[in-house]
């Protein structure tokens, strides 16, 4: 795995030694009033490649656009003399080395707010820090420390180390791993959708529901952006010469100045039914084309809000009308039938993609160019998910395997057809043409004819422990065992792919790294689907 990084650091090419390899001195930086007019030279590059949209140096307000709306960093602290200088410079330092201009406005938030509390970090106000430290939150407390830590580094005040030493005793910061939702109501989201669209062949129903649709059928497949999804614009989808199918992302390819910051890809190819859905939409839609050159219409979004309210001109719909068509749905398809389940929200299917892929053998370059991704390290955030992604796949194809074995497809599932089968008995003994005494139950092939091995792996093994806890036990023990195998294979998952290596300039990985994550990815999936059949016959004990 290539290092990462620090922000505080300046980096310089001395000579190209070959095409893939150079030879670069790295400085870590403090900062020096002498060289002041580095940090102008930065200001005028950022602002001459837009990075700044407005505002000058010497100035205390400075301008970012970004997609969704525009970033300030505002330097209003004179009061303190110098440190307000060092603070822009400390900015323009981190942004030149690729850092989000959103994380870089925290930071200054964060050291202005510190700033306040300490009347520029004197040495007499360490006390009043630690006092407002402790009544933070968790999340506060950390960002916090963490930002003053840093800053005081780059300013090296003849007290930082006082106040350095304070913030190390509060940069260690409680990881909540974000909570996706209930895999069964999942399920149950996934099912109505399907449903609402197979049955019901009204175009302005379908209309009202179909960016739902296609964020569910897209976004769970290509790591997008809830923002990604809402700025696609019509003409997203092309046809290449060999008859193959594209898609064009709303991805902005910013200069970075980080070192191995990644080359996102914005083009990434589909398949012939995610462009038909497209098509479709389009074609419903078609009325408001020429009033947006969006997908997701703002006005066509309009048509079925409910609330008389006074709608903005606006070409596209944002996070707030789409979570809005998310409880609609919720409200008019799954609570009458269902009940409050957890509700999904716009950025979970991100998520799912990202499991679905690490899951599938996928290393961290590709993954991280599809989700677009400039630095690899990001990815590791999504590795937290991936034992209850295990964990759920499992479950719902336990349950699958279960009802398949009573006859009873998938169309016609729900919450309660699980607790209604698993009490009965629909299958004898006598049911099958061909038996064969195994243990704790039945062949209903021929044993010659065993390309398993394990029974309990089986589709032709009929459960019938003579006696009954026993046979569960037997059950149980397998299943434990293949509990510890599967954690096992994430936890190789996990080595491997932190362990390989990646030329971030030629866009290329480590072949034989790429060779064992994808051995890892199917020995998975094998012990996943083994230990689905064993949990499915110990859905009946659970139940």
């Amino acid at each position: 795995m290539n290092k990462i990084y620090t922000p505080l650091q300046r980096r310089k090419i001395i000579e190209e030694l070959t095409e893939k390899h150079i030879l670069e001195s790295i400085e870590y930086i403090n900062f020096n009033f002498k060289e002041i007019y580095i940090y102008k030279e930065m200001f005028q590059e950022m602002k001459h490649n837009g990075i700044v949209s407005a505002g000058e140096f010497e100035e205390y307000l400075w301008k970012f656009e970004g997609e969704e709306h525009d970033y300030y960093l505002k330097f209003d602290c004179e009061i303190y003399g110098e440190i307000n200088m060092v603070l822009k410079c400390f900015s323009l330092q981190k942004l030149f080395n690729g850092i989000l201009i959103a994380t870089v406005q925290k930071n200054v938030r964060t050291i202005k707010e510190a700033m306040r509390i300490t009347k520029g970090f004197r040495k007499n106000k360490l006390l009043h820090l630690e006092d407002k430290l402790n009544q933070f939150g968790e999340t506060k407390k950390f960002n916090m420390a963490i930002s003053i830590k840093e800053f005081l580094v780059f300013y090296n005040l003849p007290h930082s180390d006082v106040y350095i030493e304070l913030c190390t005793r509060f940069n260690t910061k409680v990881f909540n791993v974000r909570g996706l939702p209930n895999y069964h109501d999942i399920l149950i989201f996934d099912s109505v959708l399907n449903e609402l669209f197979k049955t019901n062949s009204s175009s302005e129903k379908k209309m009202q529901y179909y960016p739902l649709l296609l964020w569910w059928r897209i976004t769970r497949i290509i790591p997008m952006r809830p923002t990604e999804f809402y700025s696609l614009r019509r003409d997203c989808t092309m046809i290449d010469n060999e008859g193959r199918y594209w898609m064009v992302l709303p991805r902005k390819k910013n200069t970075s100045f980080r070192v191995n910051s990644i080359e996102i890809t914005d083009t990434i190819q589909i398949n012939q039914e995610v462009f038909d859905l497209i098509e479709e939409y389009k074609e419903l839609t078609s009325a408001y084309a020429s009033e947006s050159p969006y997908l997701n219409s703002y006005q066509a979004y309009r048509k079925f809000v409910i609330k008389n309210t006074k709608g903005k001109e606006r070409l596209r719909i944002k996070n707030a009308q789409f979570s809005n068509i998310i409880d609609r749905f919720y409200d008019d398809f799954i609570k009458p039938k269902y009940g409050d389940l957890e509700k999904i929200k716009p950025g979970d299917t991100r998520h799912f993609a990202f499991c679905n892929m690490m899951l599938q053998g996928f290393n961290m370059l590709t993954i991280a160019r599809m989700g677009g991704h400039r630095q690899v390290e990001t990815q590791l955030h999504y590795h937290k998910h991936l034992d209850h992604f295990a964990q759920s796949f499992v479950h719902y194809n336990a349950q699958m395997h279960r009802l398949k074995r009573n006859n009873v497809q998938r169309p016609n599932w729900n919450a309660g057809t699980q607790a209604v089968l698993a009490k009965s008995k629909i299958y004898q003994v006598s049911d099958f043409q061909e038996i064969h005494r195994v243990e704790h139950g039945y062949c209903t092939d021929h044993p010659t004819r065993c390309q398993v091995g394990d029974c309990r792996y089986c589709k032709f093994y009929y459960f019938s422990p003579e006696v009954e806890q026993k046979g569960l036990a037997w059950l149980k023990d397998c299943s434990d065992v293949l509990e510890r195998r599967l954690n096992e294979q994430l936890d190789l998952i996990r080595y491997v792919t932190k362990s390989m290596h990646y030329d971030f300039e030629m866009l290329i990985y480590q072949q034989t790294g790429q060779e064992k994550l994808s051995a890892s990815s199917n020995e998975l999936r094998r012990l996943m689907d083994q230990k689905a059949v064993v949990d499915s016959y110990l859905l009946e004990d659970e139940l």
